[in-house]
């Protein structure tokens, strides 16, 4: 028979009874202690997952009405957003304006061809201008180089007059010197007239009579050099001045250079406006030919001004109640995940902690059984002990007894598996009912959703259509105060190439165009019955040129965000560990301009450094001695920060040391 289990503990041989009686109460003592532990262990987990599934019911109810709340929320932007797009419809019919637009564009095309006309003559004044400036910017390159070819010949100049001068001076000491000895040989000459002189005393007076010579010779080389030089540096010194003139012509020319830009933008603000105060001169008379007067036109514009003021104002309040209840949804949603997740952890913890439960009561009731036994035995062996002498007659009866007690424990195993086999059925059985529970909510869940992303869809149509009949608005505006603001006057005026009010013409005549073709298709629309439900192609297309332009801008500005994101991050990261590994400290940047310095030594130890009041506060008075010292010496009197820091880590790497 093969043994299966770890829960009997007996020995094949007996030894002594004692022995085994001893053997035996020590190990029931330990079951009975290992029981009572798993009891009060298996008592606390039940207790804490009651307190648990209590709490998750709770939630899961809060999270349900709020749900409600947030579908009754969007059923009212429904219905507002049906109200906004009768109205935005009503809007839409009023401002058809097909005639006007026709005649704007005949006006266009004629200013257009005068602005080539006056573009032409600007082109060549430009030109002249441009001609007169590089010949200007030449002249003072040159002036410059020559400016400053002047100045190193001056300075050599001046260096070799230096040099010259110094020679002068000391050959001029050396002919004083020699005309002082040529006076004492006259003397000399005269007292001995006389007397006769050798040969070599004549040689030498000979001799130094022609180094006289010479040195005469050579300071009057010298002398004319020197006046050479003098005239030189007198005609350097008037160049500097002529070029000191020319620079001041030169920042006189700078300043007029300067303030031609600003005169050119100025001369394109006058185009700009003699250009609209042209074209309104010829849109008035269409106006006056119109049988309302102008107060009629301003009176129904300024009623059209308060009905959109109005329309935007609701369409705001509207958008951020949509975003606010897109938000709450979202948060909604990511609980109710992690609610979903939560509570399938809680019930594997459930059906794990109900098999430990149970695999507890069978080794209870296991031990139960052995201590029965183990009792059973202890009186078998007293009895055996006092009537029977024969030892094979015991070992046989023991060895039934193990054999019995074997049997017994593979049945008890054997049932311990059927129980938990049930026990799983069970477990599996409630995981699918509470899996139906929530498909079911799942599925309510997506129908939700799936309608709000309708209503987001139908809100950003209404967005559209609003943004295009303001933008109609906004210029009827300006049309309008122009046209108030209007005098009459006749200017010739120039304009540039690529000015910003032709931009905007070519920008509204694209426009004009793709309007063009989308009313002809709505009207192809109208006037064929059959396809009354189709919308245009035209329409769609623009539409869907619209959609993509903005979604390609909005994902290049969150790929940017996040990118800038993700490097601030990581380089603020890498700056802080720079920072700990060289200097010993870990920064962190407070609110109010504050640093916070942490040792690498200590952790619960830091420095605030206030870089507004230039302040510093600290606990680390209380681990370093002589704090207050160091802060006087390296603070108060040195004014070395840095230092005083490093002499904070100094002691704190002794301190750790020891």
């Amino acid at each position: 028979m093969s043994h299966t289990g770890d829960s009997s503990s007996f020995i094949e041989e007996p030894v002594s009874p004692r022995v085994r009686v001893r053997d035996l109460e020590r190990q029931v003592l330990a079951l009975q202690y290992r029981l009572n532990t798993e009891q009060n262990d298996a008592e606390i987990q039940k207790l804490s997952l009651e307190r648990e599934l209590t709490g998750i019911g709770t939630k899961y109810k809060q999270c349900m009405e709020e749900l409600e709340k947030a579908l009754s929320d969007t059923r009212y932007l429904y219905d507002q957003n049906g109200k906004l797009e009768k109205r935005l419809a009503d809007i839409e019919s009023k401002n058809e304006s097909q005639e006007e637009l026709r005649k704007i564009e005949a006006k266009v095309l004629e200013l257009t061809h005068a602005l080539r006309l006056k573009d032409q003559a600007y082109e060549e004044l430009s030109s002249e201008h441009q001609s007169m400036l590089a010949r200007y910017e030449r002249k003072v390159e040159n002036l410059t180089v020559e400016v400053d070819g002047n100045k190193s010949l001056l300075s050599k100049y001046e260096e070799e007059i230096g040099r010259h001068s110094e020679k002068i001076r000391s050959l001029s000491q050396e002919c004083a010197k020699k005309e002082d000895e040529i006076s004492v040989l006259k003397a000399s000459k005269v007292v001995m007239a006389h007397h006769n002189y050798n040969t070599e005393e004549l040689q030498e007076l000979t001799i130094l009579n022609n180094t006289l010579k010479e040195q005469m010779a050579l300071s009057k080389e010298l002398e004319r050099a020197n006046l050479e030089q003098a005239n030189e540096l007198k005609r350097l010194r008037q160049k500097s001045e002529s070029q000191e003139f020319l620079k001041l012509e030169n920042s006189k020319l700078q300043l007029k250079l300067e303030q031609v830009p600003a005169m050119e933008q100025k001369l394109e603000d006058l185009q700009l406006e003699n250009v609209l105060l042209q074209e309104k001169l010829t849109n008035w008379e269409l106006y006056k030919t119109e049988s309302s007067s102008p107060q009629d036109v301003i009176r129904e514009y300024q009623l059209l001004k308060q009905e959109r003021l109005a329309l935007s104002d609701e369409l705001s309040k509207i958008q951020i109640d949509f975003s606010n209840m897109k938000i709450l949804n979202d948060e909604l949603a990511l609980e109710r995940n992690q609610l979903l997740d939560l509570n399938k952890k809680y019930e594997t913890s459930i059906l794990n902690l109900k098999k430990l439960n149970y695999e507890i009561e069978q080794q209870k009731l296991l031990s139960f059984e052995e201590c029965k036994l183990l009792r059973q035995q202890l009186d078998d062996l007293t009895e055996i002990d006092k009537n029977s002498r024969n030892a094979n007659a015991d070992r046989k009866e023991f060895l039934s007894l193990v054999d019995n007690y074997k049997n017994q424990t593979e049945d008890l195993t054997s049932e311990l598996i059927k129980l938990n086999e049930e026990l799983l059925r069970q477990s599996e059985a409630d995981e699918n009912t509470s899996r139906k529970k929530r498909r079911k909510s799942d599925d309510l869940a997506l129908t939700y959703s799936q309608r709000l992303n309708e209503l987001q869809l139908k809100n950003k149509d209404l967005e559209r259509k609003l943004a295009t009949s303001q933008e109609s608005t906004r210029m009827l505006e300006e049309k309008l105060g122009k046209l108030q603001l209007l005098n009459e006057k006749k200017i010739r005026i120039l304009q540039l190439r690529n000015n910003p009010y032709l931009n905007d013409q070519f920008v509204k005549q694209k426009q004009l165009n793709l309007l063009k073709e989308e009313n002809s298709a709505l009207l192809k629309k109208l006037d064929g019955e059959n396809e009354a439900d189709l919308v245009p192609r035209s329409v769609y297309e623009r539409q869907q040129f619209d959609i993509k332009q903005m979604e390609q801008e909005l994902f290049a500005i969150n790929k940017r965000t996040t990118r800038l994101k993700e490097m601030f991050n990581r380089k603020s990261l890498e700056f802080i560990d720079a920072v700990n590994s060289l200097l010993g400290f870990k920064l962190e940047f407070q609110v109010g301009g504050k640093v916070k310095m942490i040792p690498c030594f200590t952790h619960d130890k830091y420095l605030i450094a206030d870089l507004q009041t230039n302040t510093l506060k600290s606990n680390l008075d209380k681990v370093i001695p002589g704090w207050n010292n160091f802060l006087e010496e390296y603070v108060g009197k040195k004014g070395q920060l840095p230092c005083f820091l490093a002499k904070v880590i100094l002691t704190l790497a002794e301190n750790h040391d020891q």
